[in-house]
């Protein structure tokens, strides 16, 4: 049995990314949370990650094991991605990000582990940049437009193969029958 489920290839994710490009400082999000005066936990200047719904963390707990969320200011900002979502049926979100990946750049192996990531699946639209992605010994080379779920409960990683940076979309819903 796969580890990959390919829902949809070849979308057009040109508005999605349009929005991405055109806000190019919101990369800075998280960064600007902390100079706030908000407590956001981890890293204080992360490269590649702008998100839409985040964990909601008490001083010393681990977003691995909560299972609060909140939108953050950008989440009405990025319409074109709300769009797609209620296109595919999806109404509830737990958590939503956008990740960018260097060109030649990895996301090492790990699991998601930790409570949070037990009633949740997990999924990637993405928007720009090749990739290869690995579940558990198991390759696949994606491109832009390809909408896919995959087993974070096992080791995986990604390779950007591409020539520009790696933009993905990815979010996690609860387990439910009806999801893509």
């Amino acid at each position: 049995m796969s580890n990959f489920r390919f829902i949809e290839k070849n979308l057009d994710v040109s508005k999605i990314l349009q929005q991405v490009l055109d806000n190019s400082g919101d990369w800075k999000y998280v960064n600007n949370l902390k100079s706030d005066g908000k407590d956001v936990g981890g890293d204080l200047d992360p490269y590649g990650f702008l998100p839409l719904v985040m964990a909601v963390v008490k001083p010393g707990e681990s977003p691995k094991n909560t299972e609060k969320t909140q939108k953050t200011e950008l989440y009405d900002k990025y319409d074109e991605v709300s769009k797609w979502l209620r296109s595919q049926g999806i109404t509830q979100l737990s958590r939503a990000a956008f990740f960018k990946l260097g060109i030649d750049e990895w996301v090492g192996k790990h699991i998601d582990e930790g409570t949070y990531y037990l009633s949740r699946d997990r999924y990637h639209l993405s928007l720009q940049g090749s990739y290869d992605y690995e579940v558990d010994g198991e390759w696949h080379t994606i491109e832009p437009g390809t909408f896919f779920w995959f087993d974070n409960k096992k080791y995986h990683q990604a390779h950007n193969v591409g020539d520009v940076e790696r933009i993905t979309f990815v979010f996690d819903v609860p387990k439910s029958e009806d999801n893509p």
